[in-house]
């Protein structure tokens, strides 16, 4: 076999490995567009949000803890307290308000305190309530003073007890008692000798009866003025 023949003829073995050259070249070629195109979605993937979207496959949402503050307590309203009134001095009292009152209720709520009563009275009508006191409710006291006592109406009527031979002094607290006023013309030791206006004279509150006393006892039991 001559040259020319040998160059005309490729050799069996040169064909077969050209042929497994090229197929291994497409078999890299197609790994490298697989590894191209998967980093490139994962790169399109990944530029496409919110970093800390990647992380977030179906967990829960992040949330920022928050701050417990502890509750605020409202402050409680203090009722307002009136200021109290100074107290009394020493051995003295307020006076009661009794006005609005009949003023025999007064009188008598007064005396219970150890306090002396005067009526002034009005000059006609049956009113017996009280409209004023001097000194006025509220004033600091001391037990034995006399508190002026102003009716609306007219002193009402009032029969004078007999009183002769009773003690001076038992008849004295009977006509205060029953609203007059007891005058001791001869003193106000013994016992009544005579009096002035007589036992069941119609008077009125506030008035004036004189009651004549004395110690020796009465000539021939005559009372004596």
């Amino acid at each position: 076999m001559t040259d020319e023949a040998v160059a005309g003829h490729p050799h069996p073995d040169g064909g077969g490995s050209s042929r497994t050259g090229l197929f291994a070249g497409a078999a890299v070629g197609l790994v490298l567009c697989a590894v191209v195109g998967a980093l490139g979605g994962y790169l399109l993937a990944g530029d496409g949000g919110d970093p800390d979207d990647r992380y977030d496959a179906g967990g829960p949402t992040p949330t920022a803890e928050a701050t417990s503050k502890p509750p605020r307590s409202t402050p409680s309203r203090t009722p307002s307290r009136r200021p109290s009134s100074t107290p009394p001095p020493t051995g003295q009292m307020p006076l009661p308000n009794v006005v609005g009152k009949d003023f025999e209720s007064a009188r008598e709520e007064l005396r219970r305190l150890g306090l002396g009563v005067q009526f002034v009275f009005g000059r006609a009508g049956d009113d017996r309530t009280v409209v004023s006191t001097n000194p006025k409710a509220g004033t600091a006291v001391k037990r034995g003073i006399t508190v002026r006592v102003t009716v609306v109406g007219a002193a009402p009527e009032v029969v004078v007890p007999a009183l002769v031979g009773e003690s001076c002094n038992l008849s004295a607290r009977r006509l205060v008692e029953d609203g007059l006023y007891p005058s001791y013309p001869t003193g106000e030791r013994g016992a009544v000798r005579n009096q002035d206006p007589t036992g069941g004279t119609v008077a009125r509150w506030n008035d004036r009866v004189r009651l004549y006393c004395s110690d020796a006892p009465a000539p021939d039991g005559t009372p004596t003025p």
